[in-house]
């Protein structure tokens, strides 16, 4: 079954209780963040999250976030809109063989 498969830490998309049994969902695991900007940009209150295995398939409902979206994602994606994307646009680099702006935040990641 997929619970075996989590229990053996072989998708960590889930947390483990206590006791070694599948707990919630990992809110600090990328697939979480996707699925929350997804959620967000599609506007849908919800998505089913289904992890297919040989031995099984497991079926979660995630409900949007607005307060992780407000409080995890926003401030980073609106830091990156204005410290990399915005100035790009403004004032392209590419197109005149300079290097991108890459603050130091973003090469230390």
């Amino acid at each position: 079954m997929p619970e075996e498969t989590i229990k053996a830490r072989k998708c960590t998309f889930w947390t483990l209780d206590k006791n070694g049994e599948v707990g919630d969902i990992n809110r600090n695991h990328h697939f979480y963040y996707q699925i929350q900007g997804q959620l967000r940009v599609t506007r849908r209150q919800f998505c089913y999250f289904t992890l297919w295995l040989p031995k099984g398939i497991k079926i979660t409902k995630i409900d949007r976030d607005d307060e992780f979206w407000k409080e995890k994602m926003f401030p980073k994606l609106e830091r990156f809109y204005m410290d990399c994307l915005l100035p790009e646009l403004i004032d392209p680099r590419h197109n005149r063989s300079m290097p991108i702006r890459n603050p130091s935040y973003i090469e230390e990641a």
